[in-house]
């Protein structure tokens, strides 16, 4: 990246000759969230300028658009500004990027829906579709939440459209969040690569699992983790043909919940393996432990725990 700032000058600019950054990703700006810096600037004034560029007699954000909405509230007539070079298209994205990269998170839908641009520009530039390495070196996002963006990125508009809906309310009233659909689309994208066929239709599938979460049948976003661990049957020994079964089940609009369809189907298998891998693990802190040097709650402990398996074995339990 070849943006520089040493050029920048630092001026008092129109706060009414400003405009906002069309490709500025941050587009939700919750009212509770300004209040603090609000107070700050009504007492203190803007401490930290603003970067602006020229653009035919007025000036466009590069950052500070909080800044600058605040100092409009106020009603203020100037505002402290860096204003630089213009920027070519790329470096205006990147810097902003990179600029909130070192500061609080944006929401990750307002990333999502400027990956696409991003990668349009790093593909002309680079000759070549942008590895996510590179999309993470440019952009400062780790890969984690490039991942998680680009399922958002994927999402038909009208889910976008929802999810912008939600983010405009206080987080706490939240309902329909970026979470949610990034754990829902993460669990539908292994059912549609493990069991094709039980997915024919993604977006009927969608309307029904939200639906399900609405009325409450889905009560936790996380349930969706177990939904993945049904399609991957195979992997812990369980009935495929049952799996799809309580899928298909699942998908349907009922109060079938994703408890039961998990209980129905692979619960006992992937509860066998948990068992298998903790007595494993058990088995390897006793191989370094002198039977003489336990304490004597741990030595009961394992007492009960003789006579649990025992009975276990004798199927007594």
């Amino acid at each position: 990246m070849t943006i520089s700032a040493a050029d920048a000058k630092l001026q008092q600019v129109a706060v009414d000759k400003i405009d906002r950054n069309p490709d500025n990703p941050r587009i939700v700006f919750r009212p509770g969230e300004l209040e603090d810096l609000l107070e700050s600037i009504r007492v203190y004034g803007v401490q930290v300028p603003i970067s602006v560029y020229r653009e035919k007699g007025r000036y466009v954000l590069i950052d500070g658009e909080r800044r600058w909405r605040c100092a409009r509230k106020l009603n203020s007539r100037t505002i402290p500004a860096l204003v630089q070079s213009k920027p070519k298209p790329l470096e205006n994205l990147l810097l902003m990027f990179n600029i909130h990269a070192l500061r609080e998170q944006w929401d990750l839908l307002t990333i999502a829906l400027k990956l696409p641009d991003i990668v349009s520009l790093l593909t002309m530039e680079l000759k070549k579709p942008p590895t996510e390495r590179e999309i993470s070196d440019k952009t400062g996002l780790n890969r984690g939440i490039i991942r998680r963006c680009k399922l958002l990125m994927n999402l038909p508009k009208q889910y976008q459209d929802q999810i912008l809906a939600e983010l405009e309310k206080p987080k706490a009233q939240q309902k329909f969040t970026e979470d949610l659909f990034i754990e829902m689309e993460r669990a539908l994208t292994t059912v549609s690569r493990a069991m094709p066929e039980v997915i024919p239709n993604r977006d009927q599938v969608r309307r029904v699992l939200l639906k399900k979460f609405r009325t409450g049948v889905i009560n936790n976003r996380v349930l969706f983790r177990d939904v993945a661990r049904i399609a991957r049957a195979n992997k812990v020994g369980a009935d495929v043909e049952t799996a799809a079964r309580a899928l298909n089940r699942l998908f349907e609009d009922n109060n079938y919940t994703i408890e039961r369809a998990f209980s129905d189907s692979v619960g006992e298998y992937y509860a066998e393996r948990d068992i298998g891998t903790r007595i494993k693990s058990l088995l390897g802190l006793l191989d370094g432990i002198d039977a003489d040097e336990l304490e004597e709650q741990v030595r009961e402990q394992l007492e009960q725990l003789v006579v649990r398996v025992e009975g276990f074995l004798r199927g007594e339990e």
